[in-house]
């Protein structure tokens, strides 16, 4: 009998967030929903007049304006989280739609505002920034502004780029929809032989399991059922790449990779340069896929066997709460305080815990500056849903800290979203290596389980983001150059970088082509490299807590309360990383090497 997906209504409500700290009835939203256009009107009254008042006027222009996109985003993220309780209900993609709606139409009545301000005399502009109080929270903004001069357009651009957002949404909404809702993956029999539903969180875990053909069935389920919808896919990827190019192209970026790092002032050097980094360091990669092969006792090693973990260590199952007295225990050394918000995210209904019916897979960390974060999971109990719940509180307390500053300077750059989450699990993965007690089998088991989880994180967040960053590259140059992106062409360049990165001991399944097409990252162009850089900056932070305590902790706790009020680059440095080098990526690699040297020792013992 196949095992159901639960209703929403079967969960516990302390397992369930509290969006109510939002809005406390979506009546309330409504009433929101209802003040935002004559607000965003007394903005559009500032037109024409951001050089009047020797600073004054822009500095109440720019107070109206952060109210209202505060206003705004409430209204946006309550409507999407709803949503994503249950992507199939009506109501809340209506709210969705509309708050989407008037982002973008605010977004037109309000496209003045960086013209205008680029226009102003820079001179006057920074004499005003020493002289009127009101102007302080925006001088990173506006510094940031004069920088841009060069790529904004005129007033009248920029509202027909703001017109054209919507559109730009809609292809993202489609996969999105396509992906939780209308795809529906089929059912594969688990290990009993009972026929079980194939969902996107279940495959998380029955990628692991230890049968191989259960989780050899499930990719190829998963894959074939994209590959069938694989012309509807790369026509809607291929739409979101033109999006992007057509965008970098009208503000006269050299491409689209040079457009999507110009707006953290990054050079294009740092994606370039990480996927050189990790590619001359893949033959490490290969050694650990090639000791895999040999502790598995396998002939070919398939890409379907390089999640199971290769230790076989008795499978626990852990409890949320059991989930969080593990994760309190692992962050100890980030300090008291650290402690105490990590205690009220996890006690407060500020997690929405369990998988239901039409909720959005996978794990993410969102929330609004003037009520707090909140977590969304899909927790099936696993060990990696511990190290999941431990990367999104690293979200989360980033998040926390930051809203600490104005509202201009608290939304730290995705470039640096990263790394706070993974030296969270850093740290939790020292700790409980710290546990393992060598001289017994079976500590030596557990320590060589728990590295062997740490190099399939490093798998995952370097060497398979570089490899996705290394597809996004290619696919837009291969449309900046004018080549159609069809399926053919989509699944070519793909199949070719999985034979490049997984290497000589691991055997390509035909239907592996259409990964990129399961791949919802690729939406948000030029993401996914950030994973890479991220979890490298989180290895350095991460040695430097663990090794040098109080002084490192607290270079850190400043990164965490930085937001956005810095390039992040610089917010970096300060913290002690300097990601303009190769440094960071290179130290990364190393210690997987070493890591890899450990767990080969390791597996060589007897039991």
């Amino acid at each position: 009998m196949a095992q159901k997906i639960r209703r929403r209504s079967e969960v516990e409500a302390r397992y369930q967030w509290r969006l109510e700290d939002i809005f406390p009835t979506d009546g309330a939203w409504e009433d929101a929903f209802a003040e935002i256009a004559p607000l965003a009107a007394q903005l559009a009254g500032y037109r024409g007049r951001l050089g009047e008042g020797e600073g004054t006027v822009l500095a109440e222009c720019l107070a109206r304006e952060t109210d209202l996109s505060m206003r705004m985003m409430e209204l946006f993220t309550y409507a999407r989280m709803r949503k994503d309780e249950d992507n199939a209900a009506s109501r809340y993609q209506g709210m969705s739609d509309r708050a989407t709606g008037e982002y973008y139409r605010i977004s037109t009545e309000t496209s003045f505002l960086v013209p205008e301000i680029t226009a102003l005399d820079e001179a006057a502009l920074r004499r005003w920034l020493q002289e009127v109080p009101g102007l302080a929270p925006y001088r990173h903004m506006l510094d940031d502004i004069l920088r841009r001069r060069e790529h904004v357009l005129s007033e009248r651009e920029e509202r027909l780029l703001s017109m054209a957002g919507p559109m730009a949404e809609g292809i993202s909404d489609a996969s999105t929809m396509l992906d939780n809702v209308d795809l529906k993956l089929g059912s594969i029999l688990d290990e009993k032989g009972e026929t079980l539903e194939l969902t996107h969180g279940r495959f998380g875990v029955l990628r692991e399991s230890r049968d191989r053909r259960v989780r050899a069935d499930a990719f190829a389920r998963m894959h074939e059922t994209f590959g069938g919808f694989g012309n509807t896919i790369s026509t809607l990827y291929s739409a979101s790449v033109k999006s992007d190019l057509f965008f970098s192209k009208a503000r006269g970026h050299a491409s689209c990779l040079e457009a999507a790092l110009f707006g953290d002032a990054l050079p294009v050097a740092i994606h370039t340069g990480l996927v050189e980094t990790v590619e001359r360091s893949l033959p490490a990669l290969h050694r650990y896929l090639a000791l895999r092969k040999k502790a598995m006792g396998l002939d070919e090693l398939h890409i379907y066997d390089c999640y199971v973990p290769i230790v076989d260590v008795p499978e626990r199952e852990y409890t949320f709460e059991q989930a969080c007295d593990l994760v309190r225990g692992g962050l100890a050394p980030l300090g008291a305080e650290y402690r105490a918000d990590l205690d009220r995210l996890l006690g407060d209904r500020w997690i929405d815990v369990f998988e239901t019916e039409g909720k959005t897979s996978g794990a993410y960390a969102w929330g609004t500056y003037r009520s707090h974060p909140f977590m969304l999971l899909n927790f099936s109990g696993r060990v990696t849903d511990v190290f999941t719940l431990a990367h999104e509180a690293g979200h989360c307390l980033h998040s926390l800290y930051s809203n600490r500053q104005h509202y201009a300077n608290a939304h730290y750059p995705i470039f640096l979203a990263e790394i706070a989450s993974t030296v969270n699990e850093n740290i939790l993965l020292r700790h409980l290596l710290a546990q393992c007690d060598a001289s017994t089998p079976e500590g030596r088991k557990e320590k060589a389980f728990l590295i062997n989880h740490f190099l399939e994180e490093a798998r995952g967040s370097v060497f398979r983001q570089t490899m996705f960053a290394s597809f996004e590259q290619k696919v837009h140059e291969e449309a900046e150059r004018g080549a159609p992106l069809t399926a053919e062409t989509l699944c070519g360049i793909y199949g070719d970088l999985l034979s490049r990165y997984f290497g000589p001991d691991v055997g390509i399944d035909p239907y592996m082509r259409w990964e990129w097409a399961r791949i919802p990252h690729f939406y948000t162009s030029f993401y996914v490299y950030k994973y890479a850089t991220g979890f490298s900056a989180a290895a350095a932070i991460s040695r430097a807590v663990l090794e040098e305590g109080a002084p490192a902790v607290a270079r850190y706790r400043a990164f965490l309360g930085a937001g956005g009020s810095d390039y992040p680059a610089e917010t970096l440095r300060r913290a002690g990383v300097d990601m303009a080098t190769p440094a960071p990526v290179e130290a990364a690699m190393d210690e997987f090497s070493a890591l890899v040297d450990e767990l080969e020792v390791l597996l060589a013992e007897p039991a």
